[in-house]
């Protein structure tokens, strides 16, 4: 989208995200690769089948150790200023960085306008998908 008055490649920007996840989940946070990839596939699901506030409701609610490791990347990179800024531009408020900050995010500045919501959606999706095969490659 419009950025800065120049377009932005969302499908790079996936890509960046998605390799910035891989690599903090597992140099940083050295989780095994298959966890990362099991977590990512179940958050793609949910993401998928039930929205990007039902994945953040997922991803918050994780109780697993490695689990809360994991979505803790996973929501860092997905809700970064870099994301968000491409995706809606500067006029967005961005969220705090908690998991009641981020809902609130998606019930008052994205659920409310159907475009945002379903650019955010794909975008989400791309990355996610890229994680997973970013960490079977690692695997």
């Amino acid at each position: 989208m419009e950025g800065n008055n120049k377009l932005t490649n969302l499908d790079a920007l996936a890509a960046r995200r998605a390799q910035t996840i891989v690599q903090m989940a597992v140099e940083v946070e050295k989780v095994a690769a298959k966890d990362l990839e099991n977590l990512a596939t179940k958050t793609l699901g949910v993401l998928q089948e039930n929205g990007p506030y039902a994945m953040a409701l997922f991803l918050a609610s994780r109780s697993r150790d490695v689990d809360k490791k994991i979505a803790g990347v996973i929501q860092e990179n997905l809700f970064s200023q870099e994301m968000l800024t491409a995706l809606f531009g500067n006029g967005i408020s961005l969220p705090a960085s908690s998991s009641d900050g981020r809902l609130k995010f998606l019930a008052n500045e994205v659920a409310n306008d159907l475009n945002r919501l379903l650019l955010l959606k794909q975008v989400w999706e791309q990355t996610l998908i890229y994680v997973r095969y970013g960490a079977k490659a690692r695997g």
